[in-house]
């Protein structure tokens, strides 16, 4: 037997509109980036979300908003973080020997980045837990509650965009190159 929520959709956006707002600005605040407070912010309510669907609130609806807030923008920047120290792993510095190699290293995360941002939420979370958390299908769909077909799925696509997308870059490289 399905779940009941414990208020109805209309409610529900009640609470957004309510405090969609000041869950953006305590990110920006803590952040600076915009890109990072409308995750927060999306993250926030889907697990709030989640929060009325398998568990009594018992707690004021503002602290724990703005509890779900900080423990997301953590995990957020943990995930950034790691990103990170993929892009200036040392075998990447010591490869660059040139100028032109950096800057084409640069393009070539840039665009990386650009398409991993452009996937739609769910496949991009999928991506991440797989490539940077080293989580197998399995633990990602046991932690996501969905399928590890679905898992292998959005994984397949992520990196055919990613094929895709390299090598258009790449083809237009080379033909700048001759």
């Amino acid at each position: 037997m399905p779940k009941q929520a414990l208020i109805s959709n209309s409610e529900f956006e009640y609470i957004y509109e309510k405090w969609n707002k000041r869950v953006y600005h305590y990110a920006l605040s803590k952040t600076s980036s915009t890109y990072i407070s409308e995750e927060v912010v999306q993250r926030v309510f889907i697990k709030l979300w989640d929060n009325l669907y398998t568990k009594k609130v018992t707690v004021e609806l503002e602290s724990q908003l703005f509890c779900i807030a900080r423990t997301t923008l953590l995990d957020i920047l943990k995930e950034e973080r790691k990103r990170q120290i993929i892009l200036e792993e040392p075998y990447l510095q010591e490869s660059v020997q040139t100028p032109s190699e950096l800057y084409r290293l640069k393009e070539i995360s840039a665009h990386y980045e650009r398409v991993v941002d452009g996937m739609p939420p769910s496949r991009k979370r999928i991506f991440l837990l797989s490539r940077f958390d080293n989580l197998s299908y399995k633990e990602i769909a046991s932690r996501l509650a969905i399928s590890p077909k679905t898992v292998e799925n959005h994984i397949s696509l992520a990196l055919k965009a990613l094929k895709k997308i390299f090598f258009l870059f790449l083809s237009a490289l080379l033909l700048f190159l001759k």
